[in-house]
């Protein structure tokens, strides 16, 4: 690591090794790799090794005697030959070497799929990290992270970290090779090796700066990364919204100076990488050369010694080269390291608290909500304030409200994807937080104001999230949704396959769909946020409807919210919220009694 200070190396060393466990590089995998390394340096030093034998043996036209006479070497060859009753020759000599050379290449063609295999390995993992703690991570931590980031780091930066977590044994394995030939080249001599040694040092001043600022200009290429992911994220699925609001040119332009400022990191790590592998070549040719003259002018070497140094020579260029090249590309994947253990660190700490051990098996009581605030995050005023009320089992409920009343904050209390800052919230007279969240969310179905539906048939929508199911309990489901005609006129049926958001399908038919899902469920809670939010006139009293027939033809639980009163005048009990406080309860006509209450007015407003 002639590149690096002595401390900047210790301290590199000892958070890799921190850093390799915590990636699920094991000690297994080091000592395998760097095994099979040696092994291969070890018998492509050996293969090297037998040049200086075999050009003595061409210089001396084959006369043992001689041979022996000019190195000592000989002596042992020769006994070792005696050991199999055989004698030197060309061809033998030559043939050992060879085979040296093609156990070296076994051994390297082993390393580099292992390599891979760990490669792939390790990025699955911190794939499958990233990917399982965002879904098991707070709705708080989603509320603060964009999406683009995310998409970013697992497709992107987990790919860098671990090349970057790899290089460093890829490393290895050139400082092996370096050391093998290095210990031939002393011992072929000492004076030309300690020279070149000297010479190295002195050219490595250019490389070292520029390794230094590769570090700078990979950790740009990262934040440029991310900027792009969160751009695209959040522009390519709003095409219509840009191109409405006359910001396409607007939008174009900050797009592409996102790609030049890609691109020029990309050509800075290419430049900087470029400059280094342009140098190190002539700097070795060069150092060749003056050591050819030097040992042949000054130390009068043999020529064969002379011939097998220089081929070492050669040979090590490269290797030279690689070590160089790969401290410079761990520098430039620094960046993607840190961004990835940074996210790995943030998403451990946000993981949702799940402390219960009781299991929740059915509803035998209502849902009760017991003095309850709530506070955002950096907020200065709680959400809801004092939140009193009860969810009668088997009863439908509205929640109403103007916007910014908190309804949606509390339908995200109830399945635990906020946590009340006080009070607590009871479900068959237990605090929900001593059930486990698995049993608890099991008895919830939900349904989005926008329904959220993924690329596949329709099939598989309405069974998502549901296991053990016939194909008659998905009928079942797709009737009381109301959805049975639409998707009879499908192409496909049921087998349709649908778009991500289904976009060819009207409001109202993906809120019907998405309803089918939930009723499939079969959840004794069923959450209704917003359902008729994006439907037109008849869809909506379809869905007045189907919640009529749900209310009376299952056994379930519905908390519904909603901005229009008509669609929610006939349920059982009506909860008004205003300004993150409960204003009033009642049914429709007690609502309407309350001439100043907000109810009343937004009746009146809206009829």
């Amino acid at each position: 690591m002639i590149f690096l200070r002595k401390n900047t190396v210790v301290k590199y060393i000892s958070e890799w090794v921190i850093r390799s466990g915590n990636f699920g590089l094991s000690y297994r995998d080091i000592f395998i790799f760097l095994l099979l390394s040696f092994a291969a340096t070890a018998t492509e030093v050996f293969g090297l090794g037998m040049f200086l034998p075999i050009f003595q043996f061409i210089r001396f036209e084959g006369s043992i005697d001689a041979l022996v006479a000019n190195s000592g070497m000989w002596q042992y060859i020769i006994e070792g030959f005696s050991y199999f009753n055989a004698a030197p020759s060309l061809s033998v000599l030559l043939v050992l070497s060879f085979s040296f050379f093609l156990v070296r290449q076994i051994f390297t063609y082993i390393r580099v799929i292992y390599n891979t295999i760990i490669t792939q390995r390790l990025i699955q993992i911190q794939r499958n990290r990233i990917f399982d703690g965002y879904m098991d991570a707070e709705t708080s931590y989603h509320d603060k992270v964009p999406i683009g980031g995310i998409v970013n780091i697992i497709l992107t930066e987990v790919n860098g970290a671990v090349v970057s977590l790899m290089l460093p044994m890829t490393l290895m394995v050139y400082v092996i090779m370096f050391l093998g030939y290095f210990v031939v080249l002393i011992a072929l001599s000492w004076e030309m090796t300690i020279s070149a040694i000297v010479a190295f040092l002195i050219a490595s001043a250019a490389p070292k700066t520029w390794i230094s600022e590769s570090g700078i200009v990979g950790r740009k290429l990262v934040h440029a990364n991310i900027l792009m992911s969160e751009f695209l994220v959040g522009r390519l699925k709003s095409p219509r919204l840009v191109r409405l609001s006359g910001a396409k040119e607007a939008e174009k332009s900050e797009f592409y100076n996102l790609t030049l400022r890609q691109r020029k990191n990309y050509v800075s790590v290419a430049i900087l990488k470029s400059k280094t592998e342009t140098l190190i070549e002539p700097v070795v040719v060069g150092l060749s050369l003056v050591f050819l003259y030097f040992s042949y002018s000054v130390l009068q070497l043999q020529v064969e010694i002379i011939g097998l140094y220089l081929v070492i020579i050669m040979r090590l260029m490269p290797v030279v080269k690689s070590i160089v090249m790969q401290i410079q590309s761990i520098k430039s994947l620094l960046g993607s390291t840190e961004v990835l253990a940074e996210r790995l660190e943030v998403i451990e700490g946000s993981r949702e608290k799940d402390d219960g051990t009781k299991c929740l098996s059915q509803l035998n009581q209502g849902i009760l909500i017991n003095h309850v605030d709530y506070c955002y995050e950096g907020g200065k005023v709680n959400a809801l304030k004092d939140i009193t009320v009860e969810f009668e089992k088997n009863k439908i409920t509205a929640i109403v409200g103007p916007s910014g009343s908190g309804k949606s904050t509390l339908i995200d209390l109830l399945p635990r994807l906020r946590h009340p800052t006080k009070g607590v919230i009871k479900v068959n007279g237990i605090n929900i937080e001593k059930y486990s969240l698995k049993s608890f969310r099991r008895l919830i179905s939900y349904a989005p104001q926008s329904p959220q539906i993924f690329h596949g048939t329709v099939k598989n929508h309405i069974l998502y999230g549901s296991i053990n199911v016939t194909d008659h309990e998905v009928q079942e489901a797709i009737k009381l949704a109301g959805a049975e005609e639409f998707i009879h006129q499908l192409s496909q049926g049921i087998n349709t396959v649908l778009d991500d958001g289904a976009i060819k399908l009207s409001g109202g038919q993906r809120q019907r769909l998405d309803l089918a899902r939930v009723l499939l469920k079969k959840a004794p809670i069923l959450i209704l946020d917003e359902p008729t939010s994006n439907l037109d006139i008849e869809s909506e009293i379809l869905f007045k409807q189907t919640l009529s027939d749900i209310g009376n033809n299952t056994n379930t639980t519905v908390i519904i919210v909603s901005h229009n009163l008509a669609n929610i005048s006939n349920v059982d009990n009506i909860i008004v919220l205003n300004q993150g406080s409960i204003e009033s309860t009642g049914t429709h006509s007690e609502l309407l009694k309350q001439d100043g209450g907000w109810y009343a007015k937004a009746w009146k407003a809206q009829n």
